[in-house]
């Protein structure tokens, strides 16, 4: 898992309780990224996906699937308090 300085920067704004639903995601991103939704809805095989995450469904996270490098890069996270 590769997380880009911007996203560093977006978790260091989140509450406890959204750092620690960010974390459990990415250990299912770590064993079953194409368990996500793809955002191309014509193209569903497509490396760049969503998931919605958080005892309340309240976090979105985009990221990006680099099958032939074995990455999974985060790359924009949405909280809901």
């Amino acid at each position: 898992m590769e997380l880009l300085p911007e996203m560093r920067e977006q978790l260091e704004d989140l509450s406890a309780t959204a750092v620690a639903a960010f974390t459990e995601v990415l250990v299912m991103l770590e064993t079953g990224p194409w368990g996500g939704d793809s955002l191309n809805r014509e193209r569903p095989e497509a490396n760049m996906r969503s998931v919605v995450f958080g005892p309340q469904r309240q976090g979105l996270l985009v990221y990006l699937i680099l099958e032939d490098q074995r990455r999974v890069i985060p790359l924009n996270l949405a909280w809901l308090e």
